[in-house]
């Protein structure tokens, strides 16, 4: 079988010595792999993240694809240039790996993720970006969380809600001012509220903490060393 696809690439391998395996989330099938013969050969530019026109062909009881061209569907001017925006793209990549191995076609999600590409391409707010994507894919995933008072003055992790009261522990936020800058992470205010980069670092923890308890394996760790030095300092 023929077939085009548009894809965001995720992840490359080394098959052979010229040859790769591609792994994307693409428009239409999801989360599928490909090998690309003589990847190397042709030095190909192969960003993470690079949105592709895929040519292939595919056997029916294959896992693997085989293609034969790979195209820019769309060509960023700045983004894999800036070292802040290189380095939010890999913080996407990194969430996007660890989530969309098992993940059928979505075209909301697929365009969303495309988006937000393009909005870090032309953003000179690099800093607002990571709480914002995680929150808002997390929703994409269904894992908003509950809002069970309008005006909640906790977020309660373990149980995935705004709310006026809970149990407390560890896993509840109960800073007033905190809650309400990450509610508007998950819907955002039609006036931006402002933060200092300790605001920015501390809501970005708490929502991967959000993650971690909801998504099974999820880890950031090594990511977040890098983007804590370099973002927030």
């Amino acid at each position: 079988m023929k077939a085009k696809e548009l894809g965001l690439l995720l992840d490359k391998q080394a098959y052979s010595e010229s040859s790769m395996i591609l792994h994307f989330y693409t428009l239409e099938r999801g989360f599928q792999s490909f090998i690309f013969k003589g990847a190397l050969k042709k030095r190909k530019a192969l960003n993470q993240m690079g949105l592709y026109e895929i040519n292939y062909f595919k056997r029916p009881e294959s896992d693997l694809g085989i293609i034969n061209q790979l195209d820019f569907a769309w060509t960023p001017q700045v983004l894999f240039e800036h070292p802040q925006k290189v380095l939010l793209v890999f913080f996407m990549t990194d969430i996007l790996q660890q989530t969309l191995r098992h993940q059928g076609p979505d075209p909301k999600l697929f365009y969303f993720i495309r988006d937000q590409l393009v909005h870090l391409e032309t953003t000179d707010a690099e800093r607002k970006f990571p709480t914002q994507f995680l929150a808002q894919y997390l929703m994409l995933l269904g894992y908003a969380p509950l809002v069970e008072e309008e005006q909640a003055a906790i977020f309660d992790l373990q149980k995935g809600s705004f709310c006026q009261a809970s149990q407390g522990g560890a896993t509840c936020i109960q800073d007033p001012a905190l809650v309400h800058f990450l509610k508007a992470q998950f819907w955002p205010l039609p006036n931006e509220l402002h933060a200092n980069a300790l605001q920015y670092k501390e809501a970005l923890r708490i929502l991967i903490q959000y993650a971690q308890i909801h998504l099974s394996g999820f880890d950031l760790d090594k990511t977040m060393e890098i983007l804590h030095d370099t973002l927030y300092d």
